[in-house]
């Protein structure tokens, strides 16, 4: 039989499926909002027979994640937004999140980051030297209800 008519994967082991790049983190943490989404997304994801990639990604995070709601909100922890200022009076907000919450153009920083290791534990008035040698002052520490 000619080789054009056979095919070259026959015999061949699946492919892998892809990983999406959010390891699980060891604690795994993450806001109550956040496990709410993700509970939701994967229900929807699971409904419509979605992406598996996705639904393997959140069902692990979802088996060991830690819901922690914070216990003194003057203080930065998992689920504060924080407000920093520069010298030159810039201003910008993070969010402190478990990492399948992470989204960067939201501004929502994963708590295993750089800066959110900077962040935590600081009040406001605060100054702390962010990873790349800026000093910024913590101006707001606000928390959802």
């Amino acid at each position: 039989m000619s080789k054009a008519f056979t095919k070259e994967d026959e015999g061949a082991p699946p492919a892998p499926l892809r990983k999406r790049g959010v390891p699980v983190p060891d604690p795994n943490f993450i806001t109550p909002s956040g496990a709410r989404a993700a509970r939701a997304e994967l229900d929807r994801l699971i409904r419509a027979a979605g992406d598996p990639d996705r639904i393997r990604e959140l069902e692990a995070h979802l088996a060991s994640a830690q819901e922690i709601s914070p216990d003194d909100r003057t203080v930065v922890g998992l689920g504060a937004a924080v407000t920093i200022e520069d010298d030159s009076a810039k201003r910008v907000t993070y969010k402190l999140v478990g990492a399948i919450e992470a989204d960067v153009k939201r501004g929502w920083i994963s708590l295993q980051s750089p800066i959110a290791n900077v962040l935590w534990g600081a009040r406001v008035g605060d100054t702390v030297v962010l990873p790349r040698g800026d000093e910024v002052e913590i101006v707001a520490i606000d928390y959802e209800d």
